[in-house]
């Protein structure tokens, strides 16, 4: 089984966010639970907050493009800012 990464939302995890350090291939971001917890931080093991890099992956910064494989958790949402970016 597969955990949605909280940036993108795809379901690339290996283990259940947050804090799994967990490197999603799609979007790139590394899953810090400081960063979960405070999407505003910049630091850590992102050098952006959790809210610039989602914002950055919803306008197109991708490590790869998902394909028809790739499922994206249907109660995932973006931060309520990012929501207008979701296509």
């Amino acid at each position: 089984m597969k955990y949605a990464c909280p940036c993108c939302g795809y379901k690339t995890l290996e283990l259940k966010p947050p804090g799994t350090y967990d490197i999603c291939e799609i979007c790139f971001w590394e899953d810090d639970g400081v960063q979960f917890d405070d999407p505003d931080y910049e630091g850590g093991a992102n050098s952006e907050s959790l809210r610039q890099y989602q914002k950055a992956f919803l306008m197109g910064r991708v490590n790869r493009r998902p394909t028809d494989k790739d499922e994206r958790d249907q109660d995932w949402t973006p931060l309520s800012d990012n929501k207008a970016l979701l296509s």
